[in-house]
C-alpha cells in the first residue's frame, strides 16, 4: 500500500490495497516520527522503499541488527526491502476513514491481528479454488451485470505516474480493480469481477 506524504500534518493518504482490511485507498494515516530501535513486531510503519516512487505502509514482521523486514497485511508474502533508519518517517497511529478516526494496533495486538488476518486470507484462497469454476461460470454468463443500476456501472479512470499509465475500475465510489503500468492484464476483485465484461477493458 502506498501513499503521497504531507510532513507537516505528518500523515499520508492509502492508495493501494496491501493493507486491507485495516487501510483503504482514500483513508488518511496518522503517523508519529519513531527510531528503529523503538519499533516492535506488529507495528505498522511509513517507509520509503528501494525502487517505489511512493511511500510505502507496510507492517513488521521481523527486526534485526542489519534493518527491519516488512509485510503487507493483504500480502502473501514478506517484501524484499531491508528497512534502515534513513528509510523511516514514522511509525502509524490511527486511520481516518470519513469522519471516523480509528486507533492502529501495533507490538503483539498488531502481530496477532495480522496472523488471524493471514488465516482467514488461506481459507479464503482455498475456497475460492474450489468454488472457482462456479465463479467463473456465473461472471461468463454476463447475469449479474445485467442486475447492476446504471448509476453502478463500472467506470475507468486513467492515473499518469512517473513509471507509466495506471488505470483503475471504478463501481460507484469503491475501486474494483486496477491496471498497473507494464502490466496487460485487470487484477479485478471479488466478487466484482461477476459484474464486468473483462473484454471490454482496454
Amino acid at each position: 500500500m502506498t501513499g503521497t506524504g504531507e510532513k507537516s500534518e505528518k500523515a499520508v493518504f492509502c492508495r493501494g490495497e496491501s493493507m486491507r482490511p485495516l487501510f483503504r485507498p482514500g483513508d488518511r494515516i496518522l503517523f508519529e516520527p519513531c527510531r528503529i530501535e523503538d519499533l516492535r513486531r506488529g507495528d505498522v510503519i511509513i517507509f520509503k522503499a528501494q525502487g517505489q516512487e511512493e511511500l510505502v505502509v507496510h507492517r513488521v514482521v521481523t527486526k534485526g541488527t542489519a534493518g527491519i523486514r516488512t509485510k503487507g497485511d493483504a500480502n502473501l508474502s514478506r517484501d524484499v526491502w531491508e528497512i534502515r533508519q534513513d528509510d523511516i518517517l514514522g511509525r502509524a497511529l490511527s486511520v481516518k476513514r470519513g469522519d471516523r478516526v480509528t486507533s492502529v494496533a501495533g507490538g503483539l495486538a498488531g502481530h496477532l491481528a495480522a496472523c488471524v488476518l493471514g488465516i482467514l486470507r488461506k481459507l479464503d484462497h482455498r475456497s475460492s479454488w474450489a468454488l472457482h469454476p462456479l465463479y467463473h461460470l456465473l461472471s461468463r454468463s454476463g447475469i449479474a451485470r445485467r442486475l447492476v443500476p446504471e448509476s453502478m456501472t463500472p467506470r475507468i479512470i486513467t492515473l499518469t505516474k512517473q513509471n507509466g499509465t495506471e488505470r483503475q475500475l471504478l463501481m460507484g465510489k469503491k475501486v474494483i480493480g486496477r491496471r498497473l503500468p507494464g502490466q496487460a492484464a485487470w487484477r479485478i476483485r471479488r466478487p466484482f469481477r461477476l459484474f464486468v465484461d473483462e473484454r471490454t477493458l482496454p
